[in-house]
């Protein structure tokens, strides 16, 4: 429950730092949709933006033991959900992730990084109040519990969120505490899973775009002309950009998906390099108060969870700008606040939300 006291331990300057990389995601959305002649995206962002204010004063009101204490049930419903994608989901862009639910498109994959955030918590911060040491047996169940979605997930295919699910339980146990063979055992595991997925997971144009990396002019017409014409925007905004609704590799329709995944490109195009530091400091900013409000907190729980948050902001977004400049491949990782698309958006407050509710009850035992 919500003592209204607790409201004063509100973190203002963590909300001030959203809303600030938010207002700017607005501006850049606008500009990335002008050419459009279309409101509509501008219309779905705010009323996601909307949305995910409500489920933030939602989770505030509980305390956020008890969200993670009944996170199995969360974990069972948003798996529930990646699997009735196969089924009912709509196909776009040559992909099934989303549910039509009430005629709002409901991306489910978004949603297991809180959920899996939370459930990883459960499980491992009794090992981190005793200050143990995670053995073998103790990452059997964690992995299994986010390779079995990441798995589903890639299936859809989003090869980006499953990764970013596999990431983000890599960081919270190395944060935890492995033992240093358990580390060096993860580490082999992951390079032989990476072999494996190579040889057999992975469809003709992920590899293509994979090996793009190693030779930019590979394919730049087909697989590869995504990132070619992202670095091409990216460049062409040297130190100061183009100006606001001035950016012309976007209003051209060179670079797709350029509200989505590359809205870096429209950033970068029009704000140059000087505005991009400024959205990097807002992020780093961000960062870093996920990562003090994990230090300050004196329950594990808590520690965790703040952590975990500023693990995925972190991800997301080098992976995302680097995969922009052409120094990651191309997987399709939105960049938090900023890339169009409700249920990133809604996710992500949502993890903000909990980091809040740590942050107002953190003094609590």
């Amino acid at each position: 429950m919500l003592d209204r006291r607790r409201l004063h331990h509100l973190d203002f300057y963590l909300i001030i730092n959203v809303c600030a990389i938010f207002l700017i995601g607005i501006l850049n959305l606008i500009s990335a949709t002008s050419s459009l002649g279309s409101k509509t995206y501008l219309l779905k962002q705010l009323l996601a933006f909307t949305l995910g204010i409500v489920l933030v004063c939602i989770i505030l009101y509980f305390d956020y033991r008890t969200i993670v204490s009944n996170s199995l049930y969360l974990y069972i419903a948003g798996f529930v959900l990646i699997l009735l994608v196969f089924f009912v989901g709509i196909v776009a862009g040559g992909a099934r992730r989303w549910l039509n639910i009430f005629g709002l498109s409901l991306q489910p994959s978004e949603f297991m990084k809180p959920i899996i955030l939370l459930y990883l918590t459960d499980l491992l911060h009794e090992k981190m109040r005793h200050n143990s040491f995670l053995g073998l047996k103790d990452i059997i169940v964690p992995i299994f519990v986010t390779f079995l979605p990441a798995v589903v997930i890639a299936k859809q295919p989003d090869l980006g969120t499953a990764c970013i699910l596999i990431i983000l339980s890599f960081s919270i146990l190395w944060f935890v505490g492995m033992k240093k063979g358990v580390f060096f055992t993860v580490l082999a595991g992951g390079a032989t899973l990476g072999y494996f997925v190579w040889q057999y997971g992975l469809q003709p144009y992920q590899k293509l775009r994979i090996m793009g990396l190693i030779n930019p002019d590979l394919d730049v017409s087909g697989y590869n002309y995504h990132a070619k014409q992202a670095m091409i925007a990216v460049g062409s905004g040297k130190f100061l950009g183009k100006g606001f609704l001035s950016g012309t590799q976007h209003k051209l329709n060179f670079i797709p998906e350029h509200h989505t995944d590359f809205i870096f490109t429209v950033l970068a195009e029009e704000w140059g390099f000087l505005g991009s530091i400024v959205v990097f400091l807002l992020f780093a900013s961000l960062i870093l108060r996920c990562l003090k409000i994990s230090k300050d907190t004196k329950d594990e729980m808590g520690s965790i969870i703040a952590f975990g948050c500023a693990a995925l902001i972190f991800w997301q977004f080098v992976i995302n700008v680097l995969m922009t400049v052409r120094l990651f491949p191309v997987v399709g990782i939105p960049l938090p606040l900023l890339s169009y698309g409700g249920s990133s958006l809604v996710s992500t407050l949502c993890l903000i939300g909990i980091v809040l509710n740590v942050n107002m009850r953190r003094y609590m035992f």
